[in-house]
C-alpha cells in the first residue's frame, strides 16, 4: 500500500536541506512505495516536487481550481489533502491549522521550521526556533 506524505508550508524562503533531511528520516523504512502530496505552487510545494523528483517518487498536486470546480475553497482542498495523507510534514508558521487537522486525524506530523533568512546587510528575516526544529521523527 502506498504511503502518502503531505508536504505543506509557508511562502517564506525555506531551506531545502531541512525538508530533505526530515523526509529522508521519516521515509527511510517506507521507500520506494511513497507518494508525495502537495497543494502545488511556489516555495515549499516546489521543494516537495524537487524532493519527489530526486527520489523517483510520484507527486500529486491538489491545487485550488476555481475554473473546473467553482466554489472550490482552500478549506475543501486542505480537507482533501488531509484525507489522503498518512503523514504530514510542514512549516507551522503559516499552516499550523492544517498540521493540527492532520494530527487530529491521527497521522504522524513532522514540523520543520523556516530557515533564518538574512538580507545582504545581515539583518534577520524569518525567525528560527534554533535546535530541535524537526519534531516527531520516528525512532
Amino acid at each position: 500500500m502506498t504511503f502518502r506524505v503531505l508536504i505543506i508550508g509557508s511562502r517564506q524562503r525555506f531551506e531545502y536541506a531541512r525538508l530533505r533531511d526530515a523526509l529522508d528520516a521519516l521515509l527511510a523504512k517506507r521507500l520506494p512505495d511513497v507518494e508525495i502530496l502537495t497543494a502545488g505552487g511556489p516555495s515549499v510545494p516546489a521543494l516537495a516536487a524537487c524532493y519527489a523528483s530526486s527520489r523517483g517518487l510520484s507527486l500529486v498536486a491538489i491545487p485550488i481550481d476555481h475554473i473546473e470546480h467553482p466554489g472550490n475553497t482552500i478549506e475543501q482542498r486542505d480537507a482533501r489533502l488531509v484525507e489522503l495523507a498518512d503523514a504530514a510534514v510542514g512549516d507551522p508558521t503559516e499552516v499550523r491549522e492544517l498540521l493540527a487537522r492532520a494530527a487530529v486525524k491521527g497521522v504522524r506530523v513532522v514540523a520543520v521550521g523556516a530557515t533564518p533568512v538574512r538580507s545582504e546587510s545581515g539583518e534577520p528575516g524569518v525567525d528560527d526556533d534554533g535546535p530541535g526544529m524537526v519534531r516527531g521523527l520516528p525512532d
